[in-house]
């Protein structure tokens, strides 16, 4: 049930429970399951619900891959599948879409809620060496000015960068908002990204919000370690 695209697995689940305030996760197994289907299993839900909604996934810790809807059904894209660059893109993505941002949700809300809900909430990122003083090919000029750009925005933020180990530290709120700003660039996905969009987002319930949920509650059929709904559906043998 974890893998695989949803007309290949026997077996599906869904499972739903209160986030943030104005939010509601989704947790599927597969867990690609609403990103599939031609428009996308999650377009078609936002339409009928008439919301926005986003999935956002990490693949092996560094690649990562956004998924938005509106409500009108329309569809955004950033990011890319791990080693199937093309995926879900059916071509080569644009450069400019390469990292994941925010281009339909407006995290402005939810954000401000975060911020008061879970004051002492951080998520870590760090900085990579500057090539400045090296040969620059194009590529190494886009990163040397998308790291002056985060290099800004921590200033702006008042957030001091550990001299030593080029760490530092901020609320999940501010990345959350960065992403529908300036996008994903330079941010670690799995050390912050991904756990900052947990925690703004799952709200008391961020703790619900990984693959473990599937591994522990899905695909075991296991009772739901929350407040929530649960649906499975098996694929007809005919």
């Amino acid at each position: 049930m974890q893998y695989g695209l949803g007309d290949e697995v026997q077996r599906w689940g869904l499972a739903g429970f209160h986030g943030a305030p104005g939010w509601t996760v989704l947790r599927t197994a597969p867990f690609e399951l609403l990103m599939q289907g031609t428009p996308p299993l999650l377009a078609r839900l936002s339409s009928r619900l008439g919301v926005s909604a986003f999935q956002y996934n990490i693949y092996d810790s560094t690649p990562e891959f956004l998924m938005e809807a509106d409500a009108n059904g329309r569809v955004e894209l950033s990011g890319f599948v791990g080693q199937e660059i093309t995926r879900y893109w059916n071509s080569e993505p644009p450069m400019d879409r390469l990292q994941t941002q925010f281009r339909i949700i407006e995290p402005s809300a939810v954000a401000a809620w975060a911020e008061s809900a879970i004051p002492e909430a951080r998520v870590t990122g760090w900085l990579y060496p500057s090539r400045a003083n090296s040969l620059l090919t194009d590529f190494d000029k886009l990163w040397e000015s998308q790291r002056a750009d985060l290099v800004r925005w921590l200033g702006q933020q008042g957030i001091q960068i550990d001299p030593e180990s080029h760490e530092w530290r901020v609320h999940p709120a501010n990345i959350v908002r960065r992403l529908a700003q300036a996008g994903s660039a330079f941010l670690p996905a799995e050390e912050c990204v991904e756990p900052a969009i947990k925690a703004v987002f799952g709200g008391p319930n961020a703790r619900h919000c990984d693959n473990l949920f599937l591994v522990e509650t899905l695909v075991p059929h296991a009772p739901m370690p929350v407040d929530g709904f649960v649906l499975y559906a098996e694929a007809s043998s005919k």
